[in-house]
């Protein structure tokens, strides 16, 4: 099972450093698994780049029609008052920005509930960085 945060599944649909083994990854794993944030982060990061003209509008409606048609395809982990005590000890601990700290707490909600490795995918160091250490206790 492999948890994919926003900022590595916007390379699905953008050609950015790193598309290429966020791909790779998406089309070998059997169990792709996300946070509902990671749906409007993605949409927001599309419509921005079509704002500040980096994408077309037709790259725009392509994108964002590839993600509403794979979106279902996604274990998605819904907010829930369980993230909340893991959030708090997240930002405390690592002073990772808001939605960071939802990613790795519903990552980590998913390992403690599944009983099994899931994996973390994230192009962000300091997220990374903490997912390292979370992953360790």
């Amino acid at each position: 099972m492999i948890y994919f945060d926003s900022s590595a599944m916007v390379k699905r649909y953008l050609d950015e450093e790193g598309s290429y083994t966020v791909n790779k990854i998406l089309n070998e794993a059997s169990v792709l698994a996300t946070s509902i944030l990671t749906y409007p982060e993605i949409l927001s990061a599309f419509i921005r780049k079509q704002r500040m003209r980096e994408i077309s509008k037709d790259t725009y409606a392509k994108i964002s029609s590839a993600l509403e048609s794979e979106w279902s395809y996604f274990f998605v982990i819904q907010f829930s008052d369980q993230l909340y005590p893991a959030i708090r000890r997240i930002i405390e601990k690592h002073g990772l920005k808001a939605a960071d700290s939802i990613h790795l707490a519903s990552a980590l909600w998913l390992k403690h509930s599944v009983k099994e490795n899931v994996s973390f995918v994230s192009s962000d160091t300091s997220l990374l960085k903490a997912a390292g250490m979370e992953y360790k206790m």
